[in-house]
């Protein structure tokens, strides 16, 4: 069981990647540009993981920055259930010979059960 939920996340984070490249790819960071380029990676991902059809809620995130070679450190935090996931997926592989960078992080949440939660 766990290695078809590993061979799954492969999977997604390959057609995640997928599509930030097919974006991104080519391209030159513009401000003027990011926030349409960060749109249409977002709607991408989400088409592609709803037609999963799977019992999900989904979160997508996506950080566009411009390569200045200096170190970068986006954080998260989560409180989980067992059955919740997180991937992050950094763009490009070769993230020395770039001029831009793309950060997305994925939140597949259990639809819960039917149970109302309190704030």
């Amino acid at each position: 069981m766990e290695n078809d939920t590993i061979l799954e996340t492969h999977n997604y984070v390959n057609e995640i990647y997928s599509i930030i490249d097919d974006v991104l790819k080519n391209k030159m960071y513009s401000n003027g540009e990011i926030n349409k380029w960060s749109n249409i990676i977002c709607e991408e991902c989400m088409k592609y993981l709803y037609s999963k059809m799977l019992p999900l809620k989904y979160i997508i995130s996506c950080y566009i920055l411009k390569n200045s070679n200096a170190e970068t450190s986006i954080q998260y935090s989560t409180y989980w259930g067992k059955d919740d996931r997180h991937i992050q997926i950094c763009w490009p592989h070769d993230q020395n010979n770039c001029n831009m960078l793309c950060y997305i992080n994925v939140y597949a949440l259990k639809v819960s059960d039917g149970s109302v939660a309190h704030l």
